[in-house]
């Protein structure tokens, strides 16, 4: 299971507020680790007892970081009563994002990479550095940046 991201919505779909990550802690303030979302939500668990938007009437994960740029637009849920879980978000434009289609990106992704990591940043973004998205609701190709070549001080060096 990879991360995901979360998103909250009104009771006529439209989504609120999105969420990159929740951090666990142990009783003496030690982080423990990230609170995966997919797992959390595939295991039937409600995404409201993780995080609660005032204004919402739910949450749900989705496989993209969109940040402030996913607001406005409206949830597509499908599944039973109590295990819902969302299929495609739409742009007051009428774009569609399906996540049917960003889950065969992905695989066709890792499959390439025949079992080394896939880079998938540019299909989903990740926490704190969401996708950049047109007035359309489409995703803007990020330029390719080379990595820093900044020298870094490891801890224990």
């Amino acid at each position: 299971m990879r991360p995901h991201s979360l998103v909250a919505y009104d009771a006529s779909g439209v989504i609120l507020a999105t969420l990159d990550y929740v951090v666990m802690y142990d009783e003496d303030g030690n982080a423990l680790g990230l609170v995966d979302f997919a797992a959390h939500e595939a295991a039937g668990g409600e995404m409201t007892k993780v995080w609660r938007h005032s204004r919402a009437v739910g949450s749900k994960v989705w496989p993209e970081w969109l940040g402030a740029a996913a607001h406005g637009m409206t949830v597509e849920l499908a599944g039973p009563p109590g295990n819902k879980h969302l299929t495609a978000l739409v742009h007051p434009s009428g774009h569609r994002r399906e996540r049917a289609e960003i889950e065969a990106r992905i695989a066709e992704r890792v499959a390439a990479g025949r079992g080394r990591p896939a880079d998938i940043r540019d299909i989903v973004g990740g926490p704190g550095r969401p996708l950049k998205l047109d007035d359309e609701g489409r995703t803007k190709p990020r330029p390719v940046t080379p990595r820093s070549t900044l020298p870094l001080h490891v801890r224990g060096s």
